[in-house]
């Protein structure tokens, strides 16, 4: 193919990616639905604002934090040309009522923050097409396995919110990427970078720090035993921890928090999360089938095809993803954004094993035989790239779709008598705090029926994305059903929501069933 067709593909696929990236980047403006992304954007806004370099907070590392709040820089400046600011301070936070209820005053900071995330994204794009064509020495690797990557309903979901998943997949393909020059060339420079990637991959969210992995295999598949006594394997595990801390440095400059927090989020995981936990292999090859098809199986017969082969370029590929699964495997939380940095590497090995099987069928002479097999590997790399491409535009038709949560929170905003105390959970619609006298939980159940009526609660507002994890595995959650349902069976059923598949239920606490 030539250079020149190869750029007008790659840009068509650049224009893809982004395309399917901003379709739904607002979908929920002014309000923030996500359960995390009003924390992160606040604590970004502080280290901006005040020039605190300290997030007092390190269930993540703080790389991911410093990128948003270097966003504000140009944001600012930007804004008071404009006569918007005056002060840093003019730059307002989130309001948040309880998990995943929050309202932004100030709904281009959320964008910023998007938009930072949709760039490193964008940026994965370009080093997975990157990757399969140095790797393979073929184009058509990196060409497959990066429209894969533009059209991948988990990144594309995942690439539009303020959080730290997206980055730590950027640096750890970035990492790797590195990792395969140095097994190519051995160069000096390529140590240095492979090193300083795997410390800002670690930087952007612990687990990152597995893509030393391939930093240690390229190294021994290049040198073998005698790799021992380069200094350079030394230097790069070095510098990989010295950007770890230049990029996390209250790591040590804030010990006792850091270490707090970090035991914290591995207890977190170890114990699990209600709606998140329990069956994690399971949930995971579900998962991987509802989003990925057969790239995933592709993905394993590839990896099983050519270490046969014993192929050094797989050997390296695979090695990261293969540790990494079995790694979270060891878990009881599960969830996308967990598995989401080695979804690049499946969706190579897929490519890869697809490419090899192409070159396989061309040589066959048989002209029936060439036919037949012709035909079904066109099908399979047609029905890799059509089948995420159908789920992503799913996904992105149904969060542009009206939600239960805004319809819910016109009707409160409308109907309700102004001054009502109102109780919402977590996932619930936001309630305008100056219109009634609002207060959100994490849990309805948190308290007993009796306690709202005793603290003259008026309504009760519930949210499926909290009580209906537990109705979605009743026997594992059978206290907490029976708890839900006695809230529902005492108290009078006033409203019920059901637009985009998401329900909200208002309850009147004055008057009983």
């Amino acid at each position: 193919m030539k250079q020149s067709n190869i750029k007008r593909l790659f840009a068509l696929i650049l224009l893809m990616a982004i395309g399917l990236r901003i379709w739904g980047i607002s979908y929920d403006l002014p309000y923030i639905y996500h359960p995390d992304e009003s924390g992160y954007i606040t604590r970004s806004q502080h280290i901006f604002k005040t020039g605190d370099l300290n997030p007092h907070f390190f269930n993540y590392p703080s790389l991911f934090f410093y990128i948003n709040s270097l966003a504000y820089v140009p944001y600012y400046l930007f804004g008071k040309l404009l006569g918007v600011f005056h002060s840093p301070g003019d730059i307002l936070p989130p309001i948040s009522l309880a998990m995943g209820v929050t309202q932004a005053p100030m709904p281009t900071t959320v964008l910023l923050g998007r938009i930072v995330t949709l760039i490193f994204g964008i940026g994965a794009v370009l080093l997975v097409f990157t990757i399969g064509r140095q790797l393979t020495d073929n184009t058509a690797v990196g060409l497959l396995a990066s429209f894969m990557l533009a059209v991948s309903p988990t990144n594309v979901r995942l690439n539009g919110f303020v959080t730290p998943d997206t980055f730590v997949t950027f640096f750890v393909l970035a990492s790797f990427l590195a990792s395969v020059l140095m097994f190519q060339h051995g160069k000096t420079l390529h140590y240095i970078l492979t090193g300083v990637c795997v410390g800002l991959a670690a930087s952007s969210k612990y687990n990152g720090a597995l893509i030393v992995l391939p930093l240690l295999t390229a190294h021994f598949l290049r040198y073998g035993k005698r790799g021992l006594k380069d200094y350079r394997l030394y230097l790069a595990l070095l510098l990989s921890g010295l950007a770890f801390l230049v990029t996390t440095p209250f790591a040590v400059l804030d010990y006792p928090k850091f270490i707090t927090d970090l035991q914290f989020e591995a207890h977190h995981y170890s114990t699990g999360h209600a709606g998140m936990e329990g069956d994690t292999l399971q949930w995971y090859l579900n998962y991987l089938w509802k989003t990925m098809g057969p790239i995933w199986i592709l993905a394993v017969l590839g990896i099983l095809y050519n270490i046969f082969l014993r192929s050094k370029q797989v050997i390296l590929l695979s090695v990261f993803p293969l540790v990494y699964f079995v790694f979270i495997n060891r878990f009881v939380i599960r969830n996308d954004r967990t598995i989401m940095p080695i979804t690049p590497f499946l969706l190579l090995l897929a490519a890869f094993f697809l490419v090899q099987l192409f070159d396989k069928v061309k040589v066959i002479e048989s002209e029936s035989a060439h036919r037949l097999l012709f035909t079904a590997v066109s099908g399979l790399i047609v029905g890799s790239l059509i089948f995420p491409l159908a789920r992503t535009v799913k996904d992105n038709l149904q969060i542009t779709t009206v939600n239960s949560r805004e319809t819910a929170r016109i009707w409160v905003d409308c109907s309700l008598p102004a001054g009502s105390k109102i109780a919402i959970e977590s996932y619930a619609p936001f309630v305008d705090p100056t219109r009634f006298s609002v207060q959100g939980f994490g849990r309805m159940i948190d308290h007993s029926p009796d306690w709202y009526v005793d603290e003259d609660f008026e309504y009760l507002i519930f949210s499926q994305g909290m009580y209906g994890r537990f109705y979605k595995h009743p026997d594992r959650y059978s206290d907490e059903t029976s708890q839900y349902d006695s809230y529902f069976n005492e108290f009078k059923l006033l409203k019920v929501f059901t637009d985009g598949g998401y329900e909200v239920r208002v309850y009147q606490v004055n008057e009983k069933r």
